[in-house]
């Protein structure tokens, strides 16, 4: 088949960016999933403002300012979360790529509706979650639930011992409910166990005497060797998190996550398998207390993921992509 993704990001990006900082979860997704439909042996394009073209056999990065799209036809088109893309572009199948909750009154002050109405697009979803919160409006023509995979470093990682059972780390944006975290962390966790050392996404305030520190933004393999080494993975999640590629990027390196659940926190986790769900702060905060005290506990949480490895991969992931597509799974 012959595919493209279409996408205009202010920031300028491409395939060998997949590791930068600066790359977000709609951008990560792009690039493997074009990558890996690539590598099936389907013809893949992807238009962008990328800074630099390039073209490797059936893989074709082009700048969408200086293209002219209307010279292709594809047999599906992918927009990143933006009906209006999906004009430029002839195709057979056309679908959109969310990675938020669409508000309706947004859609329309930002001219997408018509551009909807016109291409009739299947709506990519990240999950049940997701796919629960968004407005009925944007099923008319159907969703489809993105399988996700996994970054190729993060499947590769060995996992080691030298786990330090005294840090735990919160590696979700800030305002993704940091502050529950840091509450409850500074009443119920300091004052009873003060070894423990918690390391955050960085915010301004000097909260050190509390044993909490702010981590440092860096690429993706640093950033698996910051977290790899940490007991726990501590996430309150948020009603705006449709997916958390954080916690299963930290399941795959087999660091179980205490969390409450919020949002789709309660799909990435399963309870006393990868992890545990509190539905109140009281509980969160003595679930963090047990999977720091209790090493029967955190043992049986990191058989469990070790089990579980090596499956979540880009492959796999564009795979079922096609599956469905092809089954016309809504």
């Amino acid at each position: 088949m012959k595919i493209c993704f279409l996408d205009k990001t202010e920031f300028q990006y491409n395939y060998n960016d997949i590791n930068k900082p600066f790359i977000r979860g709609a951008e990560n997704v792009l690039i493997n999933l074009s990558v890996n439909l690539s590598k099936l042996g389907h013809e893949v394009f992807v238009f962008n403002n990328c800074s630099k073209e390039n073209k490797i056999k059936n893989y074709s990065w082009l700048n969408i300012n200086r293209v002219n799209i209307n010279d292709f036809h594809f047999d599906i088109a992918i927009s990143n979360n933006d009906t209006r893309l999906l004009d430029k572009v002839s195709a057979i199948r056309k679908y959109v790529l969310s990675h938020s909750l669409q508000n309706i009154e947004k859609f329309i002050r930002k001219k997408q509706l018509k551009s909807y109405l016109k291409n009739k697009p299947t709506y990519l979803l990240l999950g049940n979650y997701h796919k629960a919160k968004m407005s009925k409006l944007f099923s008319i023509y159907g969703t489809i639930i993105l399988d996700y995979g996994l970054d190729e470093l993060i499947i590769n990682k060995s996992i080691q011992d030298n786990v330090d059972n005294e840090l735990g780390m919160f590696t979700s944006r800030t305002d993704r409910n940091l502050d529950i975290l840091i509450d409850v962390w500074k009443s119920n966790i300091f004052p009873k166990k003060k070894e423990l050392k918690l390391y955050i996404s960085p915010i301004n305030e000097n909260l050190k005497n509390f044993r909490i520190f702010n981590r440092n933004f860096v690429d993706k393999n640093e950033y698996i060797n910051q977290i790899i080494k940490s007991r726990v993975i501590i996430l309150p999640g948020h009603k705006a998190e449709l997916y958390c590629l954080a916690a299963s990027e930290a399941q795959e390196l087999c660091i179980p996550i205490v969390t409450m659940g919020i949002g789709s926190l309660s799909e990435r986790v399963e309870h006393n398998i990868t992890g545990l769900i509190a539905n109140n702060r009281e509980k969160f905060s003595n679930y963090i207390m047990d999977i720091f005290s209790n090493d029967d506990l955190w043992m049986t949480l990191r058989k469990n993921l070790l089990s579980k490895r090596g499956t979540k991969t880009w492959h796999n992931a564009s795979k079922k992509f096609l599956q469905k597509i092809t089954n016309n799974e809504r």
